[in-house]
């Protein structure tokens, strides 16, 4: 292999690796507003009416994490082919894109937030095993 081939390798692993730690991050502020929003409201119920409708978030939060997420895990599935990081991918976009579009009709608001939860969580521990499998493949992620 040649040095362009490493050099534009090494770039598609950098580029992966702060792909999946911005994944983890997405799903997290997901979680974060499933839990604080309802505290916040009941706190200061004046926030009610200026806060973003949590179907409109969902979905603005699904249009960055989609692509981010199918990014990431497609470089480092591609180098690695770790199954349990494309089961666990596949299953929190898929929890995370059924929920987004129908959750609240199908699961209440209550059931939407465990489901969306759930989701999140699934797709952060696949993000957390695509950068732990690239890392041990030697797929030059940016482990700093």
């Amino acid at each position: 292999m040649n040095n362009p081939d490493l050099q534009r390798i090494a770039m598609s692993g950098k580029k992966s690796g702060r792909l999946d730690g911005m994944a983890v991050v997405l799903s997290g502020t997901c979680m974060v507003h499933c839990f604080a929003l309802p505290v916040l409201v009941t706190l200061f119920p004046i926030l009610q009416g200026s806060l973003l409708d949590e179907q409109y978030f969902h979905l603005i939060l699904l249009v960055l994490i989609l692509p981010t997420s199918l990014i990431a895990l497609t470089i480092g599935c591609r180098r690695h082919k770790d199954q349990l990081t494309m089961l666990l991918g596949g299953t929190g976009l898929l929890l995370l894109s059924f929920t987004a579009l129908w959750g609240h009709e199908l699961f209440g608001l209550f059931g939407e937030r465990i489901v969306t939860t759930a989701g999140g969580l699934t797709l952060a521990l696949a993000h957390i095993q695509n950068y732990r499998c690239c890392r041990n493949n030697n797929c030059l992620h940016d482990h700093a």
